[in-house]
């Protein structure tokens, strides 16, 4: 027994679930915005990356180079004097202890070690074999002058 009524079955039309006669089109935006926010996102990221490098705010040395190392309280070493051997060693840095807060992200002037800093760095610290004391990094606070670290290099094998 069937009371008379037919069932309807009713689907939503094809605009309310943005399909169209032009969704060619639609999909191409789709493709754009898609491709937009992933430059827009590298871009950001590249300015990220930039700003937090090491090497942001570095000086323009002539007579030597620059070497930076990341993390907090990493060394900024501003080398002169010292032959630029990177291609052939691998240069390490270390940090003096007991440096202010505010000292971390100044720029230090590096100069050649004496005899005697390279002995004393040798007491204290094993880089093995073909290991070197090569510079000395030093601030100057309005006159003071304090040790800020050492850079050491060995091979780079």
């Amino acid at each position: 027994m069937t009371s008379g009524k037919a069932f309807r079955i009713v689907l939503p039309r094809p605009s309310s679930l943005g399909i169209n006669r032009t969704g060619a089109a639609k999909e191409q935006s789709q493709w754009k915005a898609v491709v937009a926010v992933i430059v827009l996102g590298g871009a950001g990221f590249a300015a990220y990356d930039y700003r937090t490098s090491p090497y942001y705010g570095a000086p323009v040395v002539e007579d030597g180079f620059v070497l930076a190392y990341k993390g907090e309280g990493a060394l900024r070493a501003v080398m002169r004097g010292i032959e630029d051997e990177r291609a052939t060693r691998r240069y390490l840095s270390y940090s003096a202890r007991d440096v202010k807060p505010w000292y971390l992200d100044t720029w230090s002037e590096c100069r050649a070690a004496t005899d005697a800093e390279k002995a004393e760095f040798d007491g204290s610290a094993d880089l093995g074999p073909g290991g070197r004391l090569d510079a000395v990094c030093e601030i100057d606070a309005d006159g003071d002058v304090f040790v800020r670290g050492w850079v050491a290099s060995v091979p780079d094998l």
